[in-house]
């Protein structure tokens, strides 16, 4: 699954217009929660070559166990405990990419949920 195919997919399920920024000369494209503009992936080409890395979040408790399971690797940009980096290589299945979004983005959801809760608990 290309970062294409992956855009059109995240357009359809998660309506959201990317925010896109330029960090040391390289695209970085952030899609984030359009009710708590809170980013659950981030999109960018990898330093040693031209392949596309994309950063989600993941349960901290769980990093570690992804990492070693499918050789993810710790976020470059984002907090290592909380993101990972899934390489856009083929080396990752089309369903575990899709998987690794989807959960980033319910645990972005929940966050607001909690937030919201939080809320109404205090006041």
């Amino acid at each position: 699954m290309n970062q294409q195919e992956i855009f059109e997919y995240i357009k359809k399920q998660y309506p959201a217009n990317p925010e896109r920024i330029t960090q040391n000369g390289k695209q970085i494209i952030i899609f984030k929660n359009q009710r708590n503009n809170i980013p659950y992936a981030i999109f960018y080409q990898s330093d040693e070559s031209v392949m596309s890395i994309m950063e989600v979040q993941a349960e901290s408790d769980m990093i570690s166990n992804y990492i070693e399971m499918y050789h993810f690797a710790p976020a470059k940009y984002m907090n290592q405990k909380h993101w990972l980096a899934v390489s856009m290589d083929g080396t990752v299945s089309d369903s575990k990419v899709l998987e690794m979004l989807d959960m980033s983005y319910d645990i972005v959801d929940e966050q607001e949920e909690w937030q919201r809760n939080k809320k109404w608990a205090v006041g």
